[in-house]
């Protein structure tokens, strides 16, 4: 089993797109997912109850929702044991013990970003909070940052493209703003689910990349921090050029 943390201290940068795309795309793979939200808002929620069962089953769990007078929360947070991969939509508000609770949980961290300067801003102070935080010191994970709603070849794509490189973490993946994902989220499905959509079939590829950086990263803690930096750097960097190739 990997538990894949989806998580930023600012609303609004894409957290639920990424959850249900990521979980969609394991799904089309034929892995057995869980999708834990846990995020008040509950649009990870919203977006499973829009899913057709004809599509590749994923579990909901609504880790949001308190537990009535005659279950434990435990219970009604349990997974499945057959389950292969965890997503987690982080709430965007979690601070002391509810983010400690969450990094514990996590195999790999993800940290959507928008280009615009507000969210450069605010992305820049959570990422260097997440990165001295006591649970990654004491057991690193691997931390990525994805670039989401990007109009290529725009000033904006450019600003965040330099804030990227200036931060000890790579950036994984590069997403377009497209208007597939609103259609996506609105149907509960992930942009692999919409076969006969042109824009989502070109969007695809680089979910199915992401996944495979996601699946090569280690699992075990005993490597140091500097190495668990380093070894996705290098896949962030090729994933950079892919996703350019792509935009092209």
């Amino acid at each position: 089993m990997r538990r894949i943390l989806v998580i930023n201290g600012k609303g609004g940068c894409g957290k639920t797109t990424i959850a249900t795309n990521l979980a969609a795309t394991y799904a089309k793979a034929g892995r057995r997912i869980a999708l834990i939200d846990d995020d008040p808002q509950a649009s990870s929620t919203y977006w499973s109850d829009q899913r057709s069962p004809e599509l590749p089953e994923i579990d909901l769990i609504a880790a949001h929702r308190r537990a009535n007078m005659y279950q434990t929360q435990t219970f009604v947070n349990r997974v499945p044991p057959e389950t292969e991969r965890i997503i987690i939509d982080g709430h965007s508000n979690a601070r002391d013990r509810d983010l400690e609770a969450l990094l514990k949980q996590a195999d790999v961290v993800l940290v959507p970003l928008l280009p615009s300067s507000i969210d450069i801003r605010a992305g820049g102070r959570f990422i260097t909070d997440l990165l001295t935080h006591r649970v990654l010191r004491n057991a690193p994970r691997p931390v990525g940052v994805i670039a989401n709603r990007v109009q290529p070849h725009t000033d904006t794509q450019a600003k965040l493209e330099h804030f990227l490189r200036c931060l000890d973490v790579p950036a994984v993946a590069t997403f377009r703003d497209s208007p597939v994902y609103t259609e996506a989220s609105e149907l509960g499905q992930g942009v692999v689910d919409m076969t006969g959509s042109r824009g989502a079939r070109r969007e695809t590829p680089v979910w199915q990349k992401l996944i495979r950086w996601i699946d090569e990263q280690p699992k075990s803690s005993s490597l140091s921090a500097r190495e668990l930096r380093m070894k996705p750097r290098a896949a962030g960097h090729a994933h950079r050029l892919d996703d350019h190739s792509v935009s092209a």
